[in-house]
């Protein structure tokens, strides 16, 4: 076996490995699919037993003729149903007609609790994998949001488990029913004629062989499908996320032809799939019709022959045609249950991540942040970029109410002081503590929710004014969210809407202007009541008046709280405690802003003389 074959191998078993899994999500519903399967079984037996009725149907003129013979299965199915008190007259075609019916209708009822049942248990199952897909995608670190693209990640999450939802509840219950079909089927055909089921029998392994080939081929197309339709779903989102910047630039041809070379890939998997389902459909109707071609010529020169009567032989080319069509489906089934396995192993690598540790539940610190926090010789590099040193040895302290500046140029370090304060990410080396504490004392959520930011693009979620607000704090009453609104200048606006608080904001708040998604984030912060406020760039894009608005509304929110402002715009900090001035990662000056004014050939001072002239 070559290294190559081995690897596959090695993938197949990993694979099947995780797809067992799934099980775990089954397992609290095992009441449920034990019902399932028992119906599952009475429905195969039924399936037999309607075969038998059709075939006495069928054969009534001929049975009298044979049913005294040599005991067979048209005596035997008489004998059955005589015992149970079905006596038809000899050549009486009526009785056999109501059972039929009454048969089917039986069918009837149990295939629709089948299903009933089968939904039950794979819609409970798949909601919990859903939910712990979205807590455990929800629930990564930074870095993993930042190694992955949107789109990708909802298709997993969706695309993925409605696949797996797909392969549990028709899937297997499909196949189930097909391999019962074939193992009862071969043993009433036994019953009734071994020398035409050996005929019969001919082909299965020929079918077995081609059905396993074809599963390993589909398995792969099938991980390749969904990973194309991944890329179709991020490329939609990026576009349809982006669109301002698509239609200013003119694009919508350019992520057009995107989105048709991804889809493309996603036909080009599906018609090899079509070639490969093709060739096993042309193998399988030649082998497996051709059995029954030979089994019915031979059934034709047995019929009428002591033993094997008319009833017998219609009985005998029922039942190969439903086993026939179960051998053809296990195949196509077979193929199915792969491309379920390639979804449950995608789906399987997510929830093997380790997520950030954060607690669900509420708790409280057994003591309260002041605001207080220092950074001690703190080294950062992402690690995505280990070689590029973003933060060196950064050292500063922050007293409870103060108000500290970071300012410098693009990329001088200061958006990422902030993601670790957030304990987005952890320092490479050095500590920050709040309180004195270290942040490993203190856990995420508790920490996080003594924070609030109010960034320079404010995201907005698609639902009501009110319901973004309270995002701040979602037990908040109306009248919570009603003073957080005045206190952040928003009130005013909001009233002007014909639905106030019920206004909806629209996807990614495109309904508001830049200066009212501020406010509604800083009324988010107001509500939030935190004990440090972080401000990147808050006013950075708005217009004079907008800016007005919003800076008297931070002026009020940072009164007695320590606050972290990342401004571009010198003169909204020159009220500041402290001003920590950033250039390739290291904190070169720091002071108040008279101070740094005071360092001519400082780069505080060159910042203000170019904003001075600009």
């Amino acid at each position: 076996m070559t290294e190559k074959e081995e690897e596959k191998k090695k993938v197949t078993k990993e694979s099947w490995k995780k797809s067992k899994r799934i099980f775990t999500y089954l397992k609290p519903h095992r009441a449920m699919i034990s019902v399932s399967l028992l119906l599952l079984a009475i429905s195969a037996v039924l399936t037999l037993i309607i075969t038998g009725v059709l075939g006495q149907i069928a054969g009534t003129e001929t049975q009298r003729d044979c049913v005294t013979a040599t005991p067979d299965a048209a005596s035997f199915m008489a004998e059955a149903m005589g015992s149970l008190g079905f006596q038809p007259a000899e050549g009486n075609l009526a009785p056999w007609v109501y059972l039929l019916f009454g048969l089917l209708a039986i069918q009837s009822g149990i295939s629709f609790l089948r299903v009933y049942v089968t939904s039950q248990f794979s819609e409970k199952a798949i909601l919990s994998l859903r939910k712990d897909t979205f807590n455990k995608v929800i629930n990564m670190p930074m870095q993993f949001f930042n190694e992955r693209k949107v789109g990708d990640l909802n298709s997993r999450i969706s695309s993925d488990v409605t696949t797996i939802q797909e392969t549990i509840s028709l899937t297997v219950i499909e196949l189930l029913r097909q391999l019962l079909m074939i193992v009862l089927g071969v043993i009433v055909l036994f019953f009734v004629s071994t020398q035409l089921t050996l005929i019969m029998l001919a082909v299965v392994p020929i079918i077995t062989i081609l059905a396993v080939l074809f599963g390993r081929y589909i398995k792969g197309l099938g991980k390749s499908t969904q990973d194309a339709v991944a890329e179709s779903n991020t490329i939609v989102q990026e576009s349809l996320t982006g669109i301002i910047s698509v239609k200013s630039f003119a694009n919508e041809a350019f992520e057009t032809n995107r989105y048709i070379k991804a889809i493309n890939e996603v036909r080009k998997n599906a018609m090899k799939g079509a070639v490969g389902r093709g060739l096993l459909s042309t193998f399988i109707v030649f082998f497996m019709f051709g059995a029954i071609g030979v089994v019915i010529i031979q059934g034709a020169q047995l019929k009428g022959t002591e033993g094997f009567a008319e009833a017998n032989f219609m009985a005998f080319i029922l039942l190969t045609g439903i086993i026939g069509g179960s051998i053809a489906g296990i195949a196509f089934q077979f193929g199915a249950l792969q491309r379920g396995i390639g979804s449950i192993e995608s789906v399987m690598d997510i929830l093997d991540l380790d997520t950030e540790d954060v607690v669900l539940n509420d708790t409280k610190l057994e003591e309260e942040l002041t605001g207080a926090l220092e950074f001690t010789k703190v080294d950062f590099n992402y690690p995505s970029r280990p070689e590029v040193e973003v933060l060196k040895k950064v050292h500063f302290s922050v007293k409870k109410g103060e108000q500290i500046a970071l300012v410098g140029p693009s990329g001088s370090g200061k958006s990422t002081i902030i993601s670790l304060l957030q304990r987005f990410y952890e320092p490479t080396s050095g500590e920050i503590k709040f309180n004195g504490k270290p942040t490993s004392d203190i856990g995420l959520k508790e920490l996080r929710n003594q924070m609030a930011l109010v960034p320079q693009e404010v995201i907005l979620f698609g639902g009501t004014i009110g319901e973004n607000i309270a995002y701040g704090k979602p037990e908040a009453g109306q009248e919570e969210i009603t003073e957080a609104a005045r206190k952040a200048n928003a009130l005013n606006f909001i009233k002007q809407f014909p639905d106030g608080f019920d206004t909806m904001v629209g996807e990614r708040g495109v309904q508001l202007s830049g200066g009212q998604r501020q406010r509604i984030a800083i009324a988010r912060a107001v509500l939030k009541s935190p004990e440090i406020l972080i401000l990147d760039e808050a006013t950075s894009s708005l217009d004079s008046e907008s800016e007005r608005l919003v800076q008297d509304a931070l002026d009020r929110l940072m009164e007695n709280r320590t606050s972290i402002i990342i401004a571009h715009r010198l003169s909204t900090i020159r009220n500041a405690d402290k001003i920590l001035v950033l250039s390739e990662g290291e904190i070169k000056e720091e002071g108040t802003h008279e101070e740094l004014l005071a360092i001519e050939d400082g780069i505080y001072h060159h910042l203000t003389e170019l904003q001075m002239e600009a």
